[in-house]
């Protein structure tokens, strides 16, 4: 089992990294499931199965009984959301830092938004550090020395290169999403060539109803949404509504792309 999780409340990229994991994975010869909890109205499942609608995945709060449910339909899990997830055995522990905000203030709430304290990363068999283009290069250095005062794994960077089917280039656009790092999915926007006039930020995992999406669909102008908010929008945006942009995500390996490919192989092998 290989094990994707984080330290901190909020979004470091798990869902994209967990497509890049499984792909790996089958490259290499496996049969990989994922296992989740499932969150709310279960929008991370919903990208996952766009992406790789060939593996199976168990979604249940009880990971052992969704592994259970999934017997002889793979040959290896990915669990989804799992450093802290402890009744579970793992060969690999990959932990995920974002390095727009790093380390949740430096606490555990309500001073912060650690999960657990940093020296939890001595569990860790590989930390990435994600979203590593969206810093400048002392911001990133800072962040890889703290993250290796406490990590005795390898410790990469990535990033999350985005597309989209219609090139944003130049228009004034409303950004809307209720994921975890929205400030990131702003500068992801606007490495796409979009100005950010306005920003319509919700709580994450927030459940879009038919009021939300008439309210944003009122816009002027184009509304760019994530993949995660797109599978709740898109089934209810009005025909007649502004145009909905859907930016979908996936990780590139920068820095130590040659541990991450070492680590799949370890764990194949």
């Amino acid at each position: 089992m290989v094990s994707v999780g984080n330290l901190t409340f909020g979004g470091t990229g798990k869902t994209p990294f967990v497509v890049h994991v499984c792909r790996a994975l089958i490259a290499r010869g496996k049969r990989p499931a994922i296992l989740s909890r499932g969150y709310g109205n279960n929008d991370e499942g919903r990208v996952l199965a766009r992406w790789l609608p060939d593996v199976p995945q168990g979604i249940n709060p009880d990971r052992f009984a969704g592994g259970q449910a999934l017997s002889g339909q793979a040959d290896c899990f990915v669990l989804d959301d799992g450093f802290q997830h402890m009744p579970l055995a793992r060969e690999l522990d990959v932990v995920l830092i974002d390095a727009t905000r790093p380390f949740g203030g430096g606490h555990c709430p309500p001073g912060g938004r650690l999960r657990e304290p940093l020296q939890a990363l001595e569990r860790a068999g590989l930390v990435v550090i994600t979203r590593a283009d969206l810093v400048s290069r002392d911001e990133l250095g800072a962040v890889m020395r703290k993250v290796r005062e406490y990590a005795i794994a390898p410790v990469a960077t990535g990033r999350f290169r985005p597309t989209v089917p219609t090139s944003l280039v130049g228009l004034d656009v409303t950004v809307a999403c209720g994921i975890g790092n929205p400030r990131a999915f702003v500068a992801t926007v606007e490495q796409l060539g979009a100005r950010v006039i306005d920003t319509r930020f919700f709580r994450d995992h927030h459940a879009f109803d038919a009021r939300d999406a008439r309210q944003l669909a009122a816009r002027a102008g184009p509304v760019v949404v994530t993949e995660k908010d797109a599978v709740k929008l898109e089934p209810i945006w009005p025909k007649d509504g502004a145009p909905l942009h859907v930016v979908r995500i996936e990780f590139e390996a920068m820095d130590g792309a040659a541990d991450i490919a070492a680590a799949w192989d370890t764990f194949c092998a």
